[in-house]
This record gives structure tokens, C-alpha cells and sequence, in this order.
């Protein structure tokens, strides 16, 4: 199956925070968060993944603008 995806693309860094609860809420991981290039957003997504007890990390090297959520592995 496809992995879920939300765009952040033209969201303002005021509303990624409450983006990403709501789409985590209704998401169980792994998920995939586009971020684009901006540090500041990667940021404020890290920040509320870290809260759900997630761990996230960039797609690849060549597309360093999305991040993948998944679950801590132990």
C-alpha cells in the first residue's frame, strides 16, 4: 500500500504544528511528512513527532525535503 502523505508545502511555520497533530492523530505510522527544504519546518515536525514517541528521518539524501515517521524501534 502507499504510504500516507502530507504535504506542508505553502503552510505557514505558525500552522505545521497543528497540521501534523491532526494527521497524526488519525495516522499510524510509518507515514511520510513533506517538508521541503526548510530547516525551521523540519524543525517544528521533529518537535511533534518526538511528543507522539516517534522517530522520524529524511527520505534519502536526494530528497531531503520529506521525512519519514515510523515508530522507536527498541
Amino acid at each position: 500500500p502507499k504510504m500516507k502523505t502530507l504535504d506542508l508545502h505553502n503552510t505557514k511555520h505558525d500552522d505545521v504544528e497543528l497540521k501534523v497533530i491532526n494527521f497524526l492523530n488519525w495516522q499510524d505510522p510509518p507515514v511520510r511528512i513533506i517538508t521541503g527544504k526548510s530547516e525551521r519546518m523540519q524543525f517544528i515536525v521533529e518537535g511533534v513527532v518526538k511528543k507522539y514517541g516517534y522517530v522520524c528521518y529524511h527520505e534519502s539524501t536526494l530528497n531531503p525535503g520529506a521525512l519519514i515517521v515510523s515508530e522507536k524501534e527498541w
